[in-house]
């Protein structure tokens, strides 16, 4: 476990590399590796664990009482099976299991399947906002998810939208008709020599993954190697950036607890059709950058 000095004021961030953690067998079929543990301030709950199912591996049917779980695959082929269901998953895919639906996961291929799951548990305050007892105005696959509902999105899924430049690449957002929700998912994919800015969320918790390749994440002053399998948690106020130093295609997968960049991407990138071409005309500009400061929550410091 890799922490300070990555932190700020009082709040800590956290960079764990893949495999990270004291390891236990889960019934002899997977061992499992917790990376961090009840993890709570005002915004969020979670715990985080790691996952290896070896070849031939089976984690037997089972549900979650006490929270929702999103599982991130960065290694190996599986499938997730429930109900009279069954999807497969590979490397970069994302799977949300609402609180009491029940699962199976099965190792395929010749390589183990690795996975990071993390378990989130809203506050009360902040369910009982977005789930009222009558639940008006309520998406129905947000009613939905209170009986169960198991989702299962590939890499490539989900809505995309093209980013400007320098975060030159697109953003993949997960699970969209889960809103509203008290969290939501979403993956970037930087290009070669693409970066992101500094910037931090005022209120949202940010839990991110690796999933293909590699690159740099940047706290303050302190830089680190995040690749494939390793595990950054950015408590609300904790500036960071992302640089792509690798030459190749980078890809992360974060989890927001509250959500709060879902609508702000989509208002500053521009969409990614199958077969189209990136846009050249995408703005970035102290324009935008004010919208994401005022309307999205979000900490630029170049701006203050």
């Amino acid at each position: 476990m890799l922490r300070g000095p990555l932190h700020e004021g009082q709040r800590e961030a956290f960079l764990l590399p893949a495999g990270t953690g004291q390891a236990e067998l889960i019934a002899g079929f997977a061992d499992i590796r917790t990376r961090i543990a009840n993890y709570a301030d005002e915004e969020a709950t979670f715990s985080v664990i790691d996952i290896d199912v070896p070849v031939g591996g089976t984690i037997p049917r089972h549900a979650s009482a006490t929270g929702d779980r999103v599982l991130i695959c960065y290694a190996g082929t599986g499938k997730v099976r429930w109900a009279n269901r069954e999807t497969g998953i590979a490397q970069g895919a994302v799977v949300f299991c609402q609180r009491g639906a029940v699962v199976e996961i099965v190792q395929t291929g010749s390589d183990p399947l690795r996975l990071t799951m993390v378990s989130l548990t809203a506050d009360a305050a902040e369910r009982d906002a977005l789930f009222p007892l009558d639940r008006q105005g309520l998406s129905q696959a947000a009613q939905t998810a209170q009986d169960g509902m198991v989702l299962v999105e590939a890499e490539e899924e989900g809505e995309q939208y093209w980013q400007a430049a320098p975060s030159l690449g697109y953003i993949t957002l997960k699970f969209s008709t889960l809103d509203p929700y008290y969290f939501s998912a979403s993956s970037q994919t930087l290009d070669a020599d693409a970066a992101v800015r500094e910037h931090g969320h005022q209120r949202s918790t940010e839990i991110v993954v690796c999933t293909r390749g590699r690159g740099l994440c940047i706290v303050g002053d302190v830089e680190r190697d995040f690749a494939e399998g390793d595990l950054l948690i950015l408590p609300p106020g904790i500036t960071h950036r992302f640089v792509n130093n690798s030459g190749k295609p980078w890809t992360y997968t974060g989890i927001f607890t509250p959500p709060s960049v879902e609508s702000a991407l989509r208002e500053t990138g521009m969409r990614k059709l199958p077969g189209a071409e990136r846009p050249t005309d995408i703005p970035r500009n102290p324009t935008t950058e004010r919208l994401l400061v005022d309307k999205y929550g979000f900490i630029i410091p170049s701006l203050q």
